[in-house]
């Protein structure tokens, strides 16, 4: 199914408020590095990581800060969205998916507690600021032991521990947000840093209706509320021992009167709590954590249907619970073993429309054990068993409860041989459960998908993925190439995911299929790291399609919507200058309109649908972005400014076709023209 053409031109134009702000700024890019030679240091470091391991690959806060992003500073998912192995959604937003696996088959966390709504300002960022930041890491395969309740993608991120011996602080703005962050010890065991940022979203609308009124004529008016706060609290307990507590809450509302009289709001919060407690010893590490997650979303709209006021009104919720323990030990230098225990209480609330009631509740446990065998530098075997109990609490008596609970079990293994110095062969092996499921919808990365628990009709999806490649360092060059092929199982298919508003929110069981698919390629990267130039290039060839789901295509074969052929991303960096260039073949979309009543409670009126599945082919994807970088200091000072184009060739990139019932006729739009954007920031 597709969204209704009146839906469409909604969307467009919330893009165009986003968009044409981003064009009244000034004109500049993103390479926020802190000085001109760390580059080479910071560039050397990532390749020595992406040289450890294929399915690993990491980068620090220099990393993030040299991608060139529509906001003008650097971006943890736009930098995974560049690497081998990772196709994007709609361009220029954070969407992407990993080796043939849905959006919602990726597990993002922030110090180890997972983030289930990322996206800022209508899926342009992320809501982790990246003043914060010290580390990303995203894992593609030979995942670790406490991962665990995903099937394709994990992107890791940690933050940084607050100065212990002097107090920094930092101002920026961009096009789009103005933060400003902190960090100062408060005794000799004790610190604390402070990172919040705001967007002048709904200002900079106002100034530019007010200059070019015609332009956004599709809104009568439009408000904005965006903003994150994060805080860290770092105790260093003893010599070997801290403690950490930190908060990460992020809002993002959107308010606006269309056209025609149709009043509409949508938003997405986050709140992420943890205190963990660190004890590094002679030859063990302890780690333990408990956690608090709540993530909700919403969608309304007022509207005059056939001379009567109907209020529709969509929400959605989840809170976790979570505990978790990790302990390495080292019993010698050959031997290493990894063990820990996971526990979670999640509350569901998935569409709730009106006076029904979806709420549910689970728990999930999980305990793994890991052990490496290192045989000299030659040769590392790393082999990971988890076990998961998982229990659907649902307490609704017109749905089967599953009470009884149900144990499965996964596994990793990873091989690493130094055939010799300057060549590493790695082979891994997965196989992951996941018993979440996201419904998603539009594939522009808003935090507005439903996450709804395993049950006895919807049971937990899985994978299994192989994976093998090697990787070369010689000098200045860094070379990884490998391949993977992927079998996906209980794949979930949701027939409203495009739609604002549906019946099917009030029973999203019924509305579901499962399936299953297949993802195979391969995946190769090059590095190099001069003295004053750094390139890189990912070129991934893959084939993703799905199958037997009963109720879409007679259960027949079909392509994944972002089943991409060829993803090719390239980046070069001359002293203050970088250029950045995305190639990719278009993704799938459906082709042929038919009609079906759609019922709602207050409301009916017929929408339309696909009768095929994936059928048309997009027009291939190409993005030219281009920055420049400039330092200077005044006293302590320090002034960072970063300027540039993204899209400078303003090429159409269409994320979507639509059929539009007014012309009857085929459309397509997209997101991203060309922006200039700006970003400068002062620290000391």
């Amino acid at each position: 199914m597709y969204v209704r053409a009146s839906h469409m031109k909604r969307l467009v134009t919330i893009s165009a408020i986003l968009l044409t702000s981003m064009v009244s700024s000034a004109a500049l890019s993103a390479q926020e590095q802190e000085r001109h030679d760390t580059l080479t240091a910071a560039v050397k470091s990532d390749s020595r990581r992406a040289a450890e391991a294929i399915g690993r690959v990491s980068t620090d806060l220099d990393g993030v800060r040299r991608v060139i992003s529509p906001l003008g500073e650097g971006d943890p998912i736009r930098w995974a969205q560049g690497l081998p192995g990772v196709s994007t959604g709609a361009d220029g937003t954070t969407a992407f998916y990993v080796r043939g696996g849905n959006m919602g088959n990726n597990l993002i966390t922030l110090d180890g507690v997972p983030v289930y709504g990322y996206s800022h300002l209508l899926g342009l960022t992320t809501i982790i600021p990246q003043d914060v930041m010290s580390e990303a890491t995203l894992l593609k395969g030979g995942f670790e032991g406490g991962s665990s309740n995903f099937t394709a993608g994990h992107l890791a991120i940690t933050t940084r521990d607050p100065d212990m011996e002097r107090f920094r602080m930092s101002a920026s703005l961009n096009n789009f947000l103005a933060s400003v962050s902190l960090e100062t010890p408060i005794t000799e065991s004790t610190s604390f840093m402070f990172s919040g940022r705001i967007s002048p979203l709904a200002w900079e609308y106002k100034a530019v209706r007010g200059m070019l009124p015609d332009l956004l004529g599709g809104f009568d008016d439009f408000g904005a509320g965006v903003g994150d706060l994060y805080g860290k609290f770092r105790w260093q307990t003893g010599k070997r021992s801290y403690l950490n507590v930190s908060f990460l809450g992020s809002m993002d509302t959107y308010s606006f009167t269309a056209a025609d009289n149709a009043d509409e709001k949508m938003g997405w919060n986050n709140m992420v709590g943890a205190i963990s407690w660190h004890v590094d010893g002679r030859k063990a590490f302890t780690d333990i954590q408990a956690s608090v997650n709540s993530y909700s979303s919403m969608q309304e709209q007022l509207k005059e249907y056939r001379g009567v006021m109907n209020h529709l009104s969509l929400k959605s919720a989840l809170t976790e619970y979570m505990l978790s323990i990790d302990r390495i030990r080292s019993t010698s230098r050959m031997f290493k073993v990894d063990y820990g225990a996971k526990l979670r209480f999640t509350q569901f609330a998935p569409g709730q429309v009106a006076s029904v009631n979806n709420a549910s509740s689970s728990i999930l446990g999980t305990a793994y054990v890991q052990a490496r065998l290192d045989v000299g530098e030659k040769l590392a075997l790393t082999a990971t068993g988890r076990g998961h109990y998982y229990r659907n609490r649902d307490d609704r008596p017109l749905v089967p409860t599953d009470r009884a609970g149900r144990f499965d079990a996964d596994a990793s293994v990873s091989l690493k041989w130094n055939i010799f110095r300057y060549l590493t062969l790695e082979a891994t092996f997965d196989k992951m459960v996941q018993y979440y499921h996201t419904l998603e919808g539009l594939p522009v990365g808003w935090s507005l998908d439903m996450i709804v628990p395993s049950g006895k009709k919807v049971v937990p999806e899985s994978s299994l993925q192989g994976n093998m490649g090697f990787s070369s360092r010689i000098g200045d060059h860094t070379v990884s190439a490998g391949g993977f092929y992927k079998e996906m199982d209980n794949l979930v298919y949701y027939k409203y995911a495009q739609s604002l508003f549906s019946g099917g929110m009030a029973s999203w069981e019924e509305d579901v299929d499962l399936g299953k698919g297949t993802s195979y390629g391969a995946e190769f990267m090059h590095e190099y790291v001069g003295k004053d130039l750094y390139t890189r290039v990912s070129y991934t060839w893959s084939k993703t399609n799905r199958f037997g789901f009963p109720n879409i295509n007679d259960g027949g074969e079909f392509h994944a919507r972002f089943d991409r052929r060829h993803i090719l991303n390239a980046v070069a960096q001359w002293k203050g200058f970088s250029a950045a260039v995305t190639l990719q073949s278009g993704h799938w979309e459906n082709g042929a309109a038919e009609n079906y009543p759609m019922h709602v409670p207050g409301a009916e009126w017929i929408a339309d649908y696909f009768s095929g599945v994936n059928n048309y082919h997009m027009p291939t994807v190409f993005r030219l972005d281009l920055g420049y970088m400039f330092s200077f200091e005044t006293g302590k000072v320090k002034h960072d400014v970063n300027v540039g184009v993204c899209n400078a060739t303003n090429h159409f990139n269409p994320f979507m076709l639509y059929f539009d019932t007014k012309t009857e006729g085929w459309k397509m739009i997209a997101l991203l023209p060309i922006l200039p954007n700006f970003s400068y920031r002062i620290s000391f």
